[in-house]
């Protein structure tokens, strides 16, 4: 799905994915897991993807038996955002931001980037589900 590169469309992408989720028998907290996922990755393509003009962020989401892979693509950036950011490397407790990934990393089971040869980036997270871990 194409997501337009406004703060106020990471909030429509949210609900369109809880309903997803829904349909899917998602329990509530794994909504609630992909939901902020998607959320922290999509705020991150916002702000250091650099979006081409009239271009649109994309977002992916897929399952399997026992999770939902998220996937958000960006126009790309430069990638000392991911080494500087990255979760191993939280910022200091008194930042207002770089603490997305540490979210994503904390939240899901998995994951990574990778620049794409197109130029864009692509940032991924597998999130396994309450009712699978269960079911296993």
């Amino acid at each position: 799905m194409g997501i337009a590169p406004r703060r106020e469309a990471v909030r429509a992408a949210r609900h369109a994915v809880t309903e997803l989720m829904s349909r899917w028998g998602v329990s509530s907290e794994g909504m609630f897991q992909v939901e902020l996922i998607v959320s922290e990755l999509l705020t991150n393509a916002l702000q250091h993807g650099c979006p081409v003009p009239g271009s649109e962020i994309g977002l992916l989401l897929g399952r399997d038996g026992g999770g939902v892979l998220v996937e958000v693509e960006d126009g790309g950036g430069t990638s000392s955002l991911f080494a500087s950011s990255s979760a191993s490397t939280a910022s200091d407790d008194g930042a207002e931001h770089g603490r997305g990934l540490l979210l994503v990393e904390e939240l899901g089971q998995g994951w990574g980037w990778r620049r794409l040869g197109n130029g864009h980036h692509s940032v991924w997270a597998y999130i396994e589900t309450a009712e699978s871990r269960g079911a296993r």
